[in-house]
């Protein structure tokens, strides 16, 4: 199988933030925690702590899975989008992580490349180990892939291998990607469409892998990939 080396793997859990707090004294003869219940729409109990749980949402645009986009010059090699370079925006709340580069995973189609099928970009961690030729390999590997023994909490680590041919040189590349778990694909920006491919409709969806759950586009998956949840 033919896949370019600069072309990699990598999904979002958007959560929408809560309502703002209303005030918390009641009219006479309305319950208060009733009234906040209704305000917060869930429990508004003592232990309650809105403003931790609209951080906990907030933290959560921006990051693993989100769409994102690359400006600057080092964004593609001969129209082929470089995952790791340029200046990356949309990913804002994902963390540095141990041996792992920040990605924008992006679609691309044409005759340099293997299809890859990111719509409206998607925010990774990565890393990757190259054994072959080093006309491949000098340009195919990013951050530290034996580093990289695990992903933020809430996401799961993707390792996969691709046999990688350009211009009759052969390479292995093994990659590890961190993407967002999820537990439906109504978690997984289901239903956007690819500018790339003519607005046709992506299949980021909510896989299941031996019980472990996360958003991609099962397109960009080999055959004998794992995933680990964290």
């Amino acid at each position: 199988m033919k896949i370019h080396f600069l072309t990699t793997m990598c999904l979002t859990m958007a959560l929408a933030a809560p309502a703002a707090c209303g005030d918390d004294h009641g009219a006479a003869g309305q319950d208060a925690t009733s009234g906040q219940d209704a305000v917060f729409g869930q429990d508004a109990s003592p232990g309650y702590d809105a403003a931790a749980q609209q951080d906990a949402a907030v933290a959560q645009d921006n990051w693993l899975g989100a769409a994102c986009t690359c400006t600057g010059q080092d964004c593609d090699q001969l129209g082929v989008p470089k995952p790791s370079g340029g200046t990356i925006e949309g990913c804002e709340n994902v963390p540095t992580w141990t041996g792992a580069d920040l990605v924008c995973l992006r679609s691309y189609t044409g005759a340099l490349a293997t299809d890859t099928f990111f719509a409206n970009g998607f925010c990774g961690l990565m890393a990757t180990r190259c054994t072959g030729d080093s006309m491949i390999c000098n340009s195919a590997v990013m951050g530290d892939y034996d580093a990289m023994l695990s992903c933020p909490e809430g996401s799961v680590m993707i390792q996969d291998s691709k046999l990688v041919e350009v211009f009759n040189n052969t390479a292995t590349v093994d990659t590890k990607v961190c993407v967002p778990s999820c537990e439906t694909s109504a978690d997984c920006r289901e239903g956007e469409t690819d500018p790339v491919f003519n607005d046709e409709l992506t299949q980021y969806q909510c896989i299941d892998k031996d019980g472990t759950k996360f958003c991609y586009d099962i397109r960009n998956l080999g055959a004998g990939y794992t995933a680990t949840a964290y």
